[in-house]
């Protein structure tokens, strides 16, 4: 059993106190503590307490006139909708948030593109990735966050549209950058780094792991390749997700639960798949 996998899963089960604490500490007047609460409570399948959380969540946040967190939550419900299988609904509050976003808070229009590609609405999707994106100078191309961004949802547009070489090209060139803005900010942010995986990498490196599982490209498919990168993944993940949030946080439910998965398969079990209630409003 990996260590890293073993950390997660008993602070995941309450079983350390040391992290299982914090949350529990925290008031309900903290809203983004609150949320991280939530987003974890998802990430081990307990998305009917996740879903009451983030109520309280919109209520603590509204009041403070916590643009950022509302936004959070907001991706956050979205979310959970999918995860009940209820698309139409996600689709309609990541409209909303994207609508109401602050001017340079993007990361609701990023998880509407990636909502798009997913269900193979690509017009939509790359509509509102440039239309978001489109104030941001030569963006794909500087050393930026928003460049890395800006080609991870163009990669989940150009596979959405059957493009896997240029899905493939643009994650790695999304990975270039982020290699070397890790490399640029490394004195100060050098404890964001677990081996090969760091906190600006860590989720290209999941869609790309991703990519190799899926492609029907014989030359982008790799089981192999995609084994290699969820096991770098999985030994980092407990450190990663120990840190505090850099800029707008990222919700991405779904894929959490695909890497909670992936951290209790790697510490032998047993795994139950999460019990979804469906029904859509």
């Amino acid at each position: 059993m990996r260590a890293g996998a073993r950390a997660f899963l008993l602070a995941a089960l309450g079983v350390s106190g040391a992290a299982a604490g914090p949350l529990r500490a925290q008031t309900a007047t903290d809203g983004g503590a609150l949320w991280r609460q939530a987003r974890a409570m998802a990430a081990r399948g307990q998305l009917d307490s996740a879903q009451r959380t983030l109520e309280r969540v919109a209520t603590v946040a509204g009041a403070a006139g916590d643009r950022a967190t509302e936004q959070a939550t907001q991706r956050g419900r979205a979310d959970l909708w999918q995860l009940r299988g209820c698309a139409d609904s996600a689709v309609r509050i990541l409209r909303d948030a994207v609508a109401a976003a602050a001017p340079g808070d993007r990361a609701s229009a990023d998880a509407l593109v990636r909502l798009l590609a997913s269900r193979g609405t690509v017009a939509e999707a790359r509509t509102v990735l440039v239309q978001r994106y489109r104030d941001v100078p030569s963006v794909g191309r500087t050393i930026t966050g928003e460049s890395v961004r800006f080609l991870q949802g163009m990669a989940a547009v150009e596979l959405a549209g059957g493009q896997e070489s240029a899905a493939l090209s643009t994650l790695n060139s999304a990975l270039a950058i982020a290699v070397r803005l890790h490399e640029g900010d490394v004195t100060e942010r050098s404890e964001h780094a677990a081996g090969e995986i760091t906190a600006e990498n860590a989720w290209l490196l999941f869609d790309l792991a991703q990519l190799r599982r899926t492609a029907k490209s014989t030359g982008i498919r790799s089981p192999r390749e995609h084994a290699r990168l969820m096991g770098l993944l999985t030994d980092a993940w407990p450190a990663l997700e120990a840190l505090p949030d850099d800029g707008p946080p990222v919700t991405r439910l779904a894929d959490r639960l695909v890497m909670a998965a992936a951290l209790c398969t790697a510490a032998r079990g047993p795994c139950p798949a999460p019990v979804v209630t469906k029904g859509c409003p």
